[in-house]
């Protein structure tokens, strides 16, 4: 077991050393329990903010069976269905909550929440999910990037960075350039 006094050299250690660089993000599978893509959602099972790239693609999350659940719309919003893999089991998954969507394109998707981003680049049929800092506060899409804005805690304060992703979510690196 771990002293008091090394906790608090640890802790102090990694406040100076300031957030990682680089991150990779992992591929998101679906698990064995998981509802098979393509399901249809009832409009009742959508939560949060349901955006659209055009009049026709859309995107939101689906909380279906105590998980939640990339959802998409190719018909303006009458049908939704089940896009990926889950993003999060209820009781089970507390880091990797997401409940913020946004779209840049109809083949550019991305979610965040807690300290999480999941993205895809190819219309959801690859997801990656990064573990970005304490708390993921906005991603917004730019030219060819997505910028996430991150609080990490420092000591007795908190930090904000930006990482940007140029890749479609695989790789966040630290960025100091205004909008990543």
């Amino acid at each position: 077991m771990l002293g008091a006094p090394l906790l608090a050299g640890l802790a102090a250690f990694a406040a100076l050393a300031g957030p990682p660089h680089e991150i990779t993000a992992k591929r998101l599978h679906a698990r064995s329990d998981a509802v098979a893509r393509g399901t249809k959602v009832r409009d009742s099972a959508l939560f949060g903010v349901r955006t659209f790239a055009n009049a026709r693609d859309g995107f939101a999350l689906a909380d279906v069976r105590q998980a939640q659940y990339p959802a998409r719309t190719t018909d303006g919003g009458r049908t939704w269905r089940i896009d990926g893999p889950q993003f999060h089991v209820n009781a089970a998954d507390a880091p990797e909550a997401v409940g913020f969507v946004g779209m840049a394109g109809p083949r550019r998707l991305f979610a965040y929440g807690a300290s999480a981003v999941d993205a895809s680049s190819d219309g959801g049929r690859t997801w990656w999910e990064a573990f970005l800092g304490d708390l993921v506060v906005a991603v917004v899409p730019g030219p060819g990037k997505l910028v996430a804005y991150v609080q990490h805690e420092a000591g007795t304060r908190a930090v904000t960075s930006q990482y940007a992703s140029r890749d479609g979510g695989r790789h966040w690196r630290l960025s100091t350039a205004i909008g990543g």
